[in-house]
């Protein structure tokens, strides 16, 4: 049951991102990507602050729902900046901020390594 309600959140995130990227694609800036990515980490604070206050009358499978489901499909952003969030609550600051860093380096790299990689190769 717990693989199903994460399908069904992460379809019904894919398909809110999708929805919205109809309404902000324009111009040359990732308008849409932005917003996802900035939309869906305030989601994952609010979620985040709810799970906490009420730990444990909401049901897990609820948090997978929304957690890996939701915000999985809608953006793996917001699992980015809660895991940063929680780094630097835990007074983790330096960690906190070379997990940002490299994150945010080593995936744009990762994308130029992968493009230029399957370019030589393909």
């Amino acid at each position: 049951m717990n693989l199903i309600l994460i399908a069904i959140g992460g379809a019904a995130g894919s398909v809110a991102r999708y929805l919205l990227s109809l309404f902000l694609e324009a111009g040359k800036f990732p308008l849409a990507t932005f917003a996802v990515n900035v939309i869906g980490s305030m989601l994952a604070g609010i979620a985040y602050y709810f799970v906490i206050k009420h730990f444990d009358a909401i049901d897990p499978r609820f948090k997978n729902f929304i957690f890996v489901g939701f915000l999985g499909g809608f953006t793996t952003f917001s699992a980015f900046s809660l895991d940063f969030f929680r780094l630097f609550s835990a007074g983790n600051y330096s960690q906190a901020l070379l997990y940002a860093l490299a994150t945010t380096l080593l995936s744009i790299l990762a994308v130029f390594f992968g493009f230029y990689l399957t370019k030589l190769i393909a």
